[in-house]
């Protein structure tokens, strides 16, 4: 950058003369010389001249490059402290996979009834298992989309993709194994009970005969990933804590 203006410069103020007549010109005692000759102008400047310009014009690179740097955003390097039950606690820091992955996991669990504490008076037990199933295979999608070499380079990117995983395989799945599929086949033959029929989803699902412990399993679930889902936002938009 500095070259290419340094020879704006130079074409500029020096036009093209013998080589002999630039010689001449470098006096260290000259500051600036302007000639007519043959019906023309020629304009002569000395060293003391052009090493002000040149200064000038770094003056100004290295001024347009500091006011470049103030506009760009900056990272927040604070390590995030990140847990998920059993999982054991973990610090991360920021850098471009970090953060483009847990914006986008903190969004997905924000917006699914993981993120959220369960309402046994209002949520659905079967729309639970639902939002549960879909939100695993985007988080699943989600640590597969980080290139394999940025897992060999970076250790937070690997501390990331690790507890993700862990919450996955030993967050969701346990309950889900041990609770959905006996509690759907429970939920949908309950459903057609003539007895049934003029109650509510969430009335009906309250005599599934393991209610209170299904619900307490699921209300712990929900609370961690409550709390995991605060890690991403705090890693995502640069807040300290976790």
């Amino acid at each position: 950058m500095i070259a290419f203006l340094f020879a704006l410069v130079v074409a500029e103020v020096v036009p093209a003369v013998p080589l002999r007549a630039q010689t001449a010109a470098w006096n260290w005692s000259e500051f600036m010389r302007l000639e007519f000759e043959n019906g023309g102008v020629s304009l002569h400047v000395g060293p003391v001249a052009m090493v002000l310009l040149i200064i000038v014009v770094i003056g100004l690179v290295v001024a347009w490059i500091v006011r470049l740097r103030k506009r760009l955003p900056k990272w927040d390097t604070t390590a995030v402290k990140m847990r998920f039950g059993n999982l054991g606690e973990v610090e991360i820091r920021p850098n471009y996979d970090t953060v483009r992955i847990a914006y986008q996991a903190w969004v997905e669990i924000r917006t699914r009834k993981v993120g959220l504490p369960f309402e046994e008076d209002h949520d659905v037990i079967a729309e639970v298992y639902d939002s549960w199933y879909d939100m695993f295979g985007v988080l699943r999608e989600l640590t597969k989309s980080i290139p394999a070499h940025r897992l060999r380079e970076c250790e937070d990117t690997r501390k990331l993709v690790g507890i993700m995983l862990g919450v996955l395989n030993e967050g969701l799945r346990p309950h889900l194994t041990r609770w959905q599929a006996k509690f759907r086949r429970w939920y949908e033959a309950a459903t057609e009970l003539p007895a049934n029929r003029k109650k509510t989803p969430q009335e009906i699902q309250k005599a599934y005969p393991q209610y209170g412990e299904l619900v307490n399993d699921l209300k712990r679930v929900n609370a961690e990933f409550v709390g995991f889902s605060r890690s991403l936002g705090s890693l995502a938009q640069g807040k300290k804590g976790g």
